[in-house]
């Protein structure tokens, strides 16, 4: 935001301000925006639009308009131009994906709303009597600027348009036909209009403004070159003349100007954020070596929610030993954690409460982030709520990979439910489709991605190729070595509950006929009659060892993402038989089978219970 001044009239040096001067612009700035107000309150001269509708969604691009977001302004000036990024994220939601009638308005202020710290608006800056000057929601300019630029290659009609002025130290290059556009609450603003329908939408990439109109028939261009001046000052030249460069409050020498102000000092790349939902050994090993002394954010476990007396403002933050912090909202891990317990034995309810938590712990960490947190690192289930909620625009992203995307898992379970449609437990995941999309537009931004998971690594490389890809080791665990017992019928170990998602069904049909015994790790299905003809069935409930006297352990999945029992089993010496799914590709003593193919997992267990085996029981198994 900044003053306005008529574009034929030359800029005066600059001098310092005086405070009596600022008396006079605060009362008269006052007067006009009452005035205003109740103006357009007895006439309102343009409606808000709302967003998210989808009329236009698929119309031809008429103009596009990029401009940088980090590269304007001198690098000791850092915290306002964060402070302006943070008021662009939040003003983006009010802008983005509106559609504009016929021959309606479109008014920055009356769209947009009071810009205030209620909402998220923070201390950015704005020009000021030449000066660049902290100011709340400071910034906003840039969107204006570049609504205005886009409105004209459209051939939309600028109703109204004001001059800045000054400009920016250290400006990026404008194009050519940029064209300037000042705002101020509420009397200064830009109007926008068409003979047409169109659409407008707004993006934050990780260091660009980006606006895009929409509409299916082409916008002619006004005949006179209103959309290029003022819309009162008819006769003004259409090229504003050279405008002076601004002083800035933090970097001017003016240390006794009234207006000076000293924000605490940053780092021009800003700090970096790490936003954890669980701990894996895996993302706490890359952590600890590409992230150490980050400020994070993560889950209070419930053990610790419980009994640890609630901190002021409901967060939990303590220093680590890297130099950076941790904090932990209090009040969300709690609620999270009560959620999940109340639904965990509910199959059809248990993924939705997992999600919900999720959603909750995102939102609290948006709430936490600052403006100078200018780089994410955030694990994965945490992705697309706060990828709807905003906090990722303008933020270089890296992303702790531990599961396929939601469509891909839908797509899977989807293709099961159609081979066992008897089976209700390959239904129960299913996401809200705005969820899913919001996802996929987050993974589609991300600047890196880090998984130790062979299957998700794949999948995450064709929906983000403009990432580069972290492949990590899988952390093994201990374990002792197994003997399996040679003079018994083989022990084949599910590493798993039974559960059709992890491939039980397959199992059991491969299984049948043969004589052997079958130990599950896990919980038994509901389906009484999986196992039957299969002479020997046990199930541990995730409790004591497991893999002792196994001959092989089998998990042939359609979705695996924490494979942990099979890395056991293979630390023990015991030979693994696993789906693509389970992310194990390339681990020595892992054969891989197909999800869902019968045969091929029986085959691939007869190999790995050894050639004795298969002859004593080739009658049994054919």
């Amino acid at each position: 935001m900044a003053q306005a001044r008529p574009l034929g009239v030359s800029a005066p040096a600059w001098l310092p301000p005086r405070r009596i001067d600022a008396i006079d612009f605060w009362l008269r700035s006052r007067l006009l925006a009452g005035a205003h107000a109740l103006r357009e309150a007895l006439r309102p001269s343009a409606r808000r639009w709302r967003g998210g509708t989808h009329a236009l969604a698929d119309a031809p691009v008429l103009a596009q308009y990029r401009t940088a977001l980090w590269s304007d302004g001198r690098a000791d000036e850092f915290p306002l131009v964060a402070g302006k990024v943070q008021n662009l994220r939040v003003a983006r939601c009010a802008f983005d994906a509106i559609e504009v009638p016929a021959g309606e308005v479109l008014s920055f202020w009356r769209q947009l709303g009071r810009p205030g710290a209620w909402r998220g608006f923070v201390q950015g800056r704005e020009l000021r009597g030449g000066c660049v000057v902290p100011t709340l929601a400071g910034g906003l300019c840039q969107l204006s600027n570049a609504l205005a630029t886009v409105a004209a290659r459209a051939g939309l009609e600028l109703v109204e348009r004001h001059g800045h002025t000054a400009r920016i130290e250290q400006s990026a290059g404008a194009a050519g036909d940029a064209v300037d556009a000042t705002v101020f609450w509420n009397y200064v603003d830009l109007k926008v209009r068409a003979k047409h329908a169109w659409r407008l939408e707004v993006a934050l990439t990780s260091d660009e403004l980006v606006l895009r109109i929409r509409a299916r028939s082409p916008l002619a261009m006004p005949a006179a070159p209103v959309a290029l001046r003022r819309a009162s000052e008819e006769g003004a030249g259409t090229a504003p003349p050279s405008l002076p460069v601004a002083r800035g409050c933090l970097s001017c020498d003016q240390t006794a100007c009234f207006r000076h102000r000293s924000l605490p000092a940053v780092a021009q790349q800003g700090r970096t954020a790490v936003l954890l939902d669980a701990w894996t050994p895996e993302f706490a090993r890359y952590l600890g070596e590409h992230h150490a002394g980050a400020d994070r954010m993560q889950a209070v476990p419930l053990r610790l929610a419980c009994w640890r007396s609630r901190p002021a403002a409901g967060w939990h933050r303590e220093a680590v030993a890297d130099g950076g912090s941790i904090s932990s909202p209090w009040w969300a891990s709690l609620r999270r954690a009560v959620w999940q317990r109340l639904w965990a034995r509910h199959a059809g309810k248990r993924q939705g409460s997992l999600i919900d938590g999720q959603r909750w712990l995102a939102l609290a960490f948006a709430a936490r982030l600052e403006p100078e947190h200018t780089q994410l690192v955030i694990v994965q289930a945490l992705l697309p709520h706060l990828q709807q909620a905003g906090a990722l625009d303008g933020r270089r992203v890296t992303v702790l990979a531990s599961a396929l995307p939601m469509a891909e898992i839908e797509r899977r379970l989807d293709a099961a439910a159609r081979r066992w449609p008897e089976d209700a437990t390959l239904r129960d995941f299913r996401a809200d489709p705005a969820l899913v999309r919001a996802e996929a537009a987050a993974l589609a931004r991300a600047a890196v991605v880090v998984t130790p998971h062979a299957e998700v690594a794949t999948q995450l490389a064709a929906m983000a190729p403009q990432a580069a890809s972290v492949r990590l080791d899988w952390a093994w665990p201990a374990a002792r070595a197994v003997d399996a017992a040679g003079d018994e019928l083989p022990l084949i170990v599910f590493a798993a509950s039974a559960l059709a998602r992890k491939g039980a069904r397959e199992l059991a049909a491969a299984l049948k006929g043969w004589p052997c015994r079958l130990r599950v790790l896990g919980s038994p299905s509901d389906d009484a009659q999986l196992w039957r003809g299969i002479g020997s069935v046990e199930h541990m409930h995730w409790r004591g060892d497991g893999l002792d006297g196994a001959r092989v352990a089998v998990l042939p999945a359609y979705i695996e993402h924490a494979p942990r029992a099979l890395l056991r089993a293979l630390a023990a010496g015991v030979p693994v038989v696993a789906s693509g799914a389970c992310g194990l590709a390339g681990l020595p003593g892992v054969r891989e089978v197909t999800a869902g193919d019968v045969e091929g997992l029986r085959a691939a267990l007869r190999n790995a219970c050894g050639a004795d085996d298969d002859n004593k029981n080739e009658e049994g198994i054919a």
